[in-house]
Order: structure tokens, then C-alpha cells, then sequence
């Protein structure tokens, strides 16, 4: 059996990369590129991997993947040692093997050969830095690249995904006003007032788009000042929410609806400097990754549907994410974009991460087949 995908996901996973020191797994990708005989093959400023190939005149298909991962915490809580890249059982373990190191593996083979099925036009492979934290990469690729199409290998066990919602990290601070415990009515406690928030936010109603669902605010961590004064009360807090976004809801649209639960509270989407690893692009970047949702009757989605369910051998349907990708980065070329991955998402950043295969296989087969009908290749 052919296991030039599995063994690329196997060096991928052990090239430990966490986000904003990725280089190690540029190097393993860039070698495996030279490897597959891409045409060309660079780093650009940003860290991100580019493989190019040139066949004839033609429209641009980009496939996008990450390189970074989140931390993998724990190595005792893991099956295998994360970064051991083992192979037991038809599965390949570690941090990164479905999020997004055998995706990223199986687009970098299934792109190569797609290019020996007579294509026409240029394919051009990426694998980009810094998603899991602000798409540094990717929104330095926008800017750098051009595309016609672009398919997005983050995790999908396979299926045809079309976007998903946008996520938008929300700080609120409460006022309050110190106090000795003994005689809290002295001051505001601010811990209180942050706790009638959170109550508040169950009852909020959230808007609702078909395909992706409802919108969501999470409160995800809170902390109170003095933080060391266990017996006085607070005289502030500030509390983070995580809000997922529907398609067509603004940041600001967000903080309006927030704030209609506290008029007195601040709140705002932090803005922070995010460089690459040698310090070469520094982007200010906001804690925001906005929704993407294509439309459905858009022309690529019925050419995706019928190429995968021919490279795979089975029914394909149109779903979207539940997490956000760099899909909305990479929109500001203005070119459509699809998704598909092997792998089960809900695995990505678990201690339980790995990814089949028999899907390494089939993605790779799948991406050859949608290359193809994108670029008027054999199917």
C-alpha cells in the first residue's frame, strides 16, 4: 500500500510546532514537497509554506492548511506521547494528526498527483502559521497570493463543509467600589455584578441563521481586584466571553447586544501586536475571527459535491463547521471557498487526537478528484 500520506502525517506530527514556532514543521513540509516534485517551493515572510505547481494557462486553486497546534498538555493523559507520531490500530496519534498535520499531508500528496491528470491551470499549496491564535498567516497570504477558489483542509470526517460561524472574544469590566467583607454594604461588589451578568447572559436571545445555527455567548474566565484581598470586596472584575457569530452580525452588533445587560460595563474585542516566528511580519490584529458561509447555490458546491462523491464512492452533502477556520482570511481575495479534511474534529485539541488512515487515503483521493473538476482534469 502507498504510504507516502501517512508517513508525511507521521514526520508532520513529530516536527512539534506549537503556534508561533512552527519551523520545525515548515522544514519537514518543505523537504516532502521537494520530495513530491513541486515545481516550486519557499517560505514566505510571514513562515508560511508554498508549494507551487504550473500546468498551463488557467484559473488558481488554492488548498490552505495550518501548520501550528495548541499546546498538548499533559503527555501522561495521552495514549501515546503526543509527538511520537505513532501508527497502531489504522490510526496515526498526536497533537496536530487530524488538526491539521494529515489534512495538510493529504492536500500536499492529492494536489501533486492531481497535476498529472491533465489539469490546466496552477495549483498552489499552502501551509500557513498562526491559525489557532489570529490567522496571522493566513490574512499575510491574502495580501501576498492570488486564487480563484480556495479548499480549506481543516478536519471534517470527510464531508463537504461551507463555512461556519465567526468568533468574537468579548472583555467586559465591571465598576465596583472597595470595601472591607466585614461591612460589604460599604462598597459595589464587583464579583456580584459580574455574576448577575453571567446569569443574564442564559436568557439573551441570540440570532439564528440556517445551516450554521444559532449564535452563542460563553463565559469563559473572570477575574476580580484586588486579586489577592480574599477579604474585601471587589472593586472591579472583568469578565471574557466568547461570542460565536452568525453570518451577518458585526462586531459591533455583538457589543450592542452585550451591553444591553449591563449599560454601565466596558466592554471591547481586545487588539494585540502577532509576529512571525523570526520577527520579519508584525500585524496588529484583533481577538476576532469573523463568520464565512458560501452560498449554496454558488456553481463551485454542486462541481465539489459531484467530485468528491466520485473519488470517494459515496453520497457527499453540503454541512458547515462548528469552529472558525482561516477561511475568512483568505475571503479577502474574493475568491470562493469550500472545506473538506480527514479527521473528527471533535478529537482536535484532546488529549485522544489522531486521525484514520483509511480517511488519509480517501482525502487524498478526494482532493485529486476535486482539483480535477476545478480544473478540468480527469475526475
Amino acid at each position: 500500500m502507498d504510504t507516502v500520506v501517512v508517513d508525511l502525517t507521521r514526520d508532520l506530527v513529530r516536527a512539534e510546532s506549537p503556534t508561533g514556532r512552527e519551523s520545525p514543521a515548515a522544514e519537514v513540509l518543505v523537504r516532502a514537497l521537494g520530495d513530491l516534485g513541486y515545481d516550486d517551493v519557499r517560505v514566505d515572510a510571514a513562515g508560511n509554506v508554498i508549494g507551487e505547481l504550473q500546468r498551463g494557462e488557467g484559473p488558481t486553486l488554492m488548498l490552505n492548511g495550518h501548520i501550528d497546534t495548541v499546546p498538548a498538555g499533559d503527555p501522561d493523559a495521552w495514549p501515546h506521547p503526543p509527538f511520537s507520531g505513532a501508527l497502531e490500530g489504522g490510526f496515526v496519534y498526536g497533537r496536530g494528526a487530524c488538526d491539521m498535520k494529515g489534512p495538510v499531508a493529504a492536500m500536499a500528496v492529492g494536489a501533486r498527483r492531481a497535476a498529472d491528470d491533465s489539469v490546466v491551470g496552477r495549483i498552489v499549496f499552502t501551509g500557513v502559521v498562526q491559525e489557532e491564535i489570529g490567522g496571522l498567516g493566513a490574512r499575510y497570504l491574502a495580501r501576498t497570493q492570488r486564487a480563484d477558489m480556495v479548499i480549506v483542509g481543516e478536519p471534517s470526517n470527510l464531508q463537504l463543509m461551507l463555512g461556519h460561524r465567526g468568533r468574537c472574544e468579548v472583555r467586559v469590566a465591571f465598576p465596583g467600589r472597595l470595601a472591607h467583607a466585614g461591612r460589604a454594604e460599604l462598597g459595589e461588589n464587583a464579583l456580584a455584578r459580574a455574576a448577575r451578568f453571567v446569569g443574564a447572559l442564559e436568557g439573551l436571545k441570540l440570532p439564528s441563521v440556517a445551516r450554521v445555527g444559532c449564535a452563542s455567548a460563553t463565559p469563559t474566565s473572570l477575574v476580580t481586584w484586588p486579586k489577592d484581598g480574599t477579604n474585601v470586596v471587589p472593586g472591579a472584575a472583568e469578565l471574557v466571553v466568547d461570542y460565536r457569530m452568525t453570518p451577518g452580525e458585526s462586531r459591533q452588533a455583538v457589543l450592542e447586544r452585550l451591553q444591553t445587560l449591563d449599560p454601565e460595563a466596558t466592554l471591547w474585542v481586545p487588539e494585540g501586536p502577532f509576529q512571525s516566528e523570526d520577527g520579519a511580519v508584525t500585524m496588529t490584529l484583533p481577538r476576532e475571527n469573523p463568520p464565512y458561509l458560501l452560498d449554496e447555490a454558488h456553481p463551485l458546491v454542486p462541481i465539489a459535491r459531484r467530485a468528491l462523491t466520485a473519488a470517494l464512492g459515496t453520497s457527499v452533502e453540503a454541512g458547515t463547521w462548528w469552529f472558525a477556520t482561516d477561511a475568512p482570511h483568505l475571503s479577502a481575495m474574493g475568491a470562493p471557498i469550500i472545506g473538506f479534511g480527514p479527521g473528527d474534529p471533535e478529537l482536535a485539541h484532546t488529549s485522544r487526537e489522531r486521525v484514520p488512515v483509511s480517511q488519509l487515503h480517501a482525502a487524498v483521493a478526494g482532493y485529486r478528484g476535486l482539483i480535477g473538476a476545478c480544473l478540468g482534469g480527469r475526475a
